[in-house]
């Protein structure tokens, strides 16, 4: 091999590298999903070897935070370990008012700037009941659909179900429902 193929190569790997990196940064990436915290629309099935891996917008940052929604499955950094990657749904937003599972009797008014986020198996979930409210700058990404296993491709995330709903009163007001 020639010495400018060579060059032209190694050019073309990094200039490949440098493009693949940007993108799995700050346009989309893959994300593992491990535990039950997400079931059944993550994870549907108890099989340990069996783990989702989803699709995950990553253009929901910074000012782009305005496209997150209620129902929204999002990845983000642990509120109380900033290494470790937590993946809930959120279920309030900005002024909303939740009540939390822990304490039917009160509510938990969401500051700007925050949401509340929460597993669809509660029961075997850190999330907002836990550590309450995440600040929106910690999500990284938006889950869009399972890419693994073959079998869900592309399968529909489940919506925001209705027993979580009963608890949001959007804007602090009228009931989600």
């Amino acid at each position: 091999m020639s010495s400018l193929f060579q060059r032209r190569l190694l050019v073309g790997a990094m200039a490949a590298l440098c493009v693949g990196v940007f993108v799995t940064d700050n346009i989309v990436s893959l994300q593992m999903i491990s535990g039950r915290s997400m079931q059944p629309a993550l994870n549907p099935d108890s099989n340990r070897l069996k783990r989702d891996v989803v699709l995950v917008d990553k253009a929901v940052r910074g000012s782009m935070a305005s496209r997150l929604r209620r129902g929204d499955i999002v990845v983000f950094a642990s509120p109380t370990d900033p290494d470790r990657r937590l993946v809930k749904r959120i279920v309030g937003m900005p002024h909303d008012c939740v009540v939390p599972l822990s304490n039917p009797d009160s509510y938990v008014r969401v500051p700007q700037g925050q949401c509340w986020v929460e597993g669809d198996e509660s029961f075997h979930s850190s999330d907002s009941n836990s550590f309450g409210p995440i600040p929106i700058a910690l999500i990284t990404g938006r889950a869009i659909a399972p890419v693994w296993p073959l079998s869900r491709f592309g399968a529909r995330l489940n919506p925001l179900p209705e027993w979580k709903k009963s608890r949001v009163y959007v804007n602090g007001g009228f009931r989600l429902t």
